[in-house]
């Protein structure tokens, strides 16, 4: 088990020398022009606030609690994921050799073994943020708090609130359901959205109608029947956007086979409710993130495998869930059909919509053992357990599916919970 004072060493001394290798290419006589400055300054400043940032975490005291270390150990994630795939920084800071720094004579000495194992490989800046997000994701999660290990009381800490995605839930009497909630307007467009909202209904009626009189392929008719329900119904708006984008992909695919009238019609439609979306706040935070997430096709498969768990789960046990809920997650899931860097988009959207499905059942989970374990009534004990062992089954089989990627996408408290909900269940089981 890693010591913590090394560890907290190690993170360091790391983003100093990480801050000296963004400076390094920059110390020359050669004028730099306004744009270049402007980018080595950004890139500058996201080293720096994540310097401050794990700065601030242990500055009163010598060791963290487990929650603490889960928030922290997020924000360096959050970090590289930003930092290896922002324009601001040049390819070359990559491709230079990375050299440690410690700041204390000792630690130059007698250098910590994950510090010489990138001095040793001679590892470029590139390599070297590769071996530190591993380190990091290595560190035992004890590291932080020797005294004990995470109960499930203290999921509550680690686990956020539900993030910005297509679908959000709750539940209500032991039941999951959809949440429905409508889109966070800022004051000053109000007006705007009223107006364009009314333009997309009347544009998308029309060209339903159209449509229907085509000999169009039907799947693309049910498509823009589907987001025009989304619309109408002032729908969770990152959903919108992704079925918007799903079926401007698919109705380019039919093209040759649409009247030209019709394209214009759709393609005026798909730009319409483009502009829409962009004016609230929570696509633009979505669109945000998911360009900056690196799924890879190995992540994608695991989310659309734990996606189809999920849904078969579900089906199986219709009184765990409203029926809106599997079919919901499987409209989401469809959205994976999609080609390109938009597949990406919809796998990110997929695998926030079962993070905000885990989080709701565990976070309802501890409310209600909570509440019970006061209960002297054994019925009542027993009711409840069987109850959340059913709920948390759905979390497990979530969690489980997509920890991999999210913790390459900057969350690792999915793995981590994991482990705490299987022995929960073990426990309520006994």
């Amino acid at each position: 088990m890693a010591d913590f004072q090394e560890v907290r060493r190690d993170i360091m001394t790391f983003l100093m020398s990480l801050k000296n290798a963004v400076d390094r290419p920059f110390r020359t006589n050669a004028p730099i022009d306004t744009e270049e400055r402007e980018r080595f300054t950004r890139s500058m400043l996201m080293v720096e606030e994540a310097r401050i940032r794990f700065g601030t975490y242990y500055r009163v005291r010598e060791r963290l609690s487990v929650a603490e270390w889960v928030d922290a150990k997020h924000e360096l994630l959050q970090f590289l994921n930003t930092f290896m795939h922002s324009p601001d920084v040049e390819q070359r800071v990559f491709d230079r050799r990375f050299r440690a720094h410690p700041v204390v004579r000792n630690d130059r000495e007698r250098m910590s073994p994950f510090l010489r194992d990138i001095e040793g490989s001679e590892a470029t800046i590139g390599d070297a943020l590769i071996m530190f997000r591993q380190y990091i994701e290595s560190i035992d999660f004890d590291v932080a708090d020797p005294q004990g290990r995470l109960e499930f009381s203290d999921l509550t800490q680690i686990v956020p609130n539900q993030q910005v995605a297509p679908v959000r839930f709750q539940i209500v009497d032991d039941r999951i359901e959809v949440q429905r909630r409508r889109p966070r307007q800022l004051p000053e467009d109000i007006e705007n959205i009223k107006a364009a909202l009314e333009h997309i209904k009347s544009v998308g009626e029309n060209l339903i109608n159209n449509l229907e009189q085509s000999n169009c392929d039907r799947r693309l008719l049910d498509n823009v029947i589907e987001l025009h329900s989304q619309i109408s119904s002032e729908d969770n708006i990152v959903k919108i956007g992704l079925t918007n984008i799903a079926c401007t992909i698919m109705c380019s695919q039919f093209q040759g086979e649409l009247p030209d009238a019709i394209n214009g019609m759709f393609g005026s439609y798909s730009t319409s409710i483009s502009m829409y979306v962009a004016q609230f706040p929570e696509w633009e935070q979505f669109s945000q993130k998911a360009a900056l997430v690196d799924l890879d096709d190995d992540d994608i498969a695991d989310i659309d495998n734990a996606a189809g768990e999920i849904v078969a789960v579900l089906e199986q046990n219709p009184g765990l869930s409203s029926p809106e809920v599997p079919k919901t997650i499987k409209f989401v899931r469809e959205l994976l059909a999609t080609p390109g860097s938009s597949s990406r988009r919809a796998a990110f959207a997929m695998m926030r919509t079962i993070e905000n499905l885990v989080a709701s059942i565990l976070r309802y989970s501890v409310a209600v053992i909570e509440r019970t374990a006061e209960k002297t009534v054994d019925q009542v004990s027993t009711v409840a357990a069987a109850t959340i062992v059913a709920l948390l089954s759905v979390a497990l089989v979530g969690a489980t599916g997509i920890g991999a990627a999210a913790v390459n996408a900057g969350t690792p408290w999915v793995r981590q919970a994991a482990e705490v909900v299987q022995k929960q269940i073990e426990r309520l089981n006994e």
